[in-house]
């Protein structure tokens, strides 16, 4: 693929292409009981070699795009903070699902919209793709806030009984979306008014 490293305005935040030097930290993510959370029904179990597999079975999917997250620390480090994807694009219709998942010790730190900026600015911009889904589950509280009150991401719906509960009966699923057009006319100038308020991803404004 082309993409080899993407980058925040300020390179706070960069995006690469997986690679095996992540597959350790992956597993830890994927298991991590805070982010599992609100994905309950992932495997409590996970090797590196199985996201090795993982990387490697979807990397021969042009369907999928994924990427691994890193934050610039304050000693000029980039620090691996999760993973971001957007999956089952389709290049007739131009459109895909995104995902997050930001490592726990990072979270509350403020870098969920300029990861989300940089995803979305990618997909639409670069890629040509035009429209964007997320899904959450209906107590996933943090992250609906985001998407409705944060970025302003359309609300599309609710699909009852979608993800199956470990512990038995299911849960309800919330869809949202965002087209090129709102993307450009809406949620990218909501976005990067909070970076720069909160001097992540893009240079603080000045008071």
């Amino acid at each position: 693929m082309a993409e080899v490293a993407l980058y925040t305005p300020d390179k706070r935040i960069r995006f690469t292409l997986p690679s095996p030097a992540e597959d350790e930290a992956i597993a830890k993510l994927r298991t991590d009981p805070i982010n599992r959370r609100f994905l309950r029904f992932l495997p409590e179990s996970v090797s590196a070699a199985q996201v090795a597999h993982f990387r490697e079975t979807r990397s021969k999917d042009p369907r999928n795009l994924d990427f691994v997250i890193s934050y610039l620390d304050d000693e000029g480090n980039y620090q691996f903070s999760g993973v971001c994807n957007v999956f089952l694009i389709d290049e007739t219709h131009l459109w895909g699902d995104a995902g997050i998942w930001i490592s726990s010790d990072r979270q509350g730190q403020g870098l969920t919209t300029p990861i989300m900026y940089l995803l979305l600015e990618h997909v639409i911009e670069q890629r040509g793709l035009h429209r964007i889904s997320f899904q959450t589950g209906i107590d996933n509280a943090p992250m609906r806030g985001w998407l409705e009150k944060a970025a302003g991401i359309r609300n599309e719906g609710q699909f009852k009984n979608c993800w199956k509960e470990p512990a038995g009966g299911w849960l309800d699923v919330m869809s949202y979306g965002v087209t090129a057009d709102e993307w450009v006319d809406r949620v990218k100038p909501t976005l990067q008014k909070k970076m720069k308020e909160r001097g992540v991803g893009l240079p603080k404004e000045e008071a």
